[in-house]
């Protein structure tokens, strides 16, 4: 690993052949101050802790960064049935950036991560996953420095095996989704059937909600209301159905 090793720990990990095992949960553990940013409230962690379906229990640490995230997410990039998993991982040197792993051979391996952003104590806040530009590939829709730069990006994710690349689709400045200090990300993705799914965040001065969608090549944003807490995000994250009883 460039900015540090990855240690997995495990009991037996290759007991069990690779194909019989899949994620089921993950989360973050082990809080630490060893980084000291402090812009998530409590969200700085030594450890990513996995449960794969024959209950065993694999983890991941790193020598020289963290985990700086409020909890990583399972996605099924590769559609193969068994998710892979999205963390924010920030080194002590370059920041953040985000980092997929995926269960191969029994082990967890970092498949697939964007460049960190550069320097030390600059964050990352994800607001969802789906497929922003209909090619049928998942990205990452993330807020580069939410409380700096204010920049949503779209990252596509590309998980073949054990080898993964991401590329940044397109990005758009003036969103935000995370107050400095807040224990969590507000807003979201509303993905529904049969629409392109929808970016929602606040502007960068966090007075209203903005909705953004990747339309011919390009992020559109729309101004859908006044923001006056995170609760005001809640009507712009439902789908409408169509079923009347």
């Amino acid at each position: 690993m460039r900015f540090g090793a990855v240690l997995v720990a495990g009991a037996a990990l290759c007991a069990v052949a690779a194909d019989a095992q899949s994620i089921v949960s993950a989360k973050y553990v082990t809080s630490t101050d060893a980084y000291g940013h402090g812009a998530v409230a409590g969200g700085e962690y030594a450890e990513l802790e996995v449960t794969l379906s024959d209950g065993k229990r694999l983890g991941v640490t790193y020598r020289s960064a963290i985990f700086e995230d409020t909890a990583p997410r399972l996605h099924d990039f590769d559609k193969d049935g068994s998710p892979e998993i999205v963390t924010v991982v920030s080194t002590f040197t370059a920041g953040a950036r985000v980092q997929v792993f995926t269960l191969h051979d029994g082990a967890l391996i970092p498949v697939a991560s964007n460049p960190p952003i550069g320097t030390r104590n600059r964050w990352l806040a994800i607001a969802g996953i789906a497929d922003f530009n209909g090619d049928g590939m998942d990205e990452v829709a993330y807020v580069d420095r939410p409380h700096l730069a204010k920049v949503l990006r779209l990252l596509s994710v590309d998980i073949d095996g054990s080898i993964g690349a991401t590329s940044e689709l397109v990005s758009k400045a003036g969103l935000t989704n995370h107050h400095y200090q807040a224990p969590m990300i507000e807003g979201g993705v509303r993905n529904c059937a049969g629409h392109v799914p929808v970016i929602v965040t606040a502007d960068a001065d966090w007075k209203n909600i903005v909705e953004t969608q990747f339309v011919d090549g390009v992020l559109h944003s729309t101004t859908s209301g006044p923001y006056t807490g995170a609760k005001s995000f809640d009507p712009f994250l439902t789908c409408e159905t169509d079923e009347q009883g």
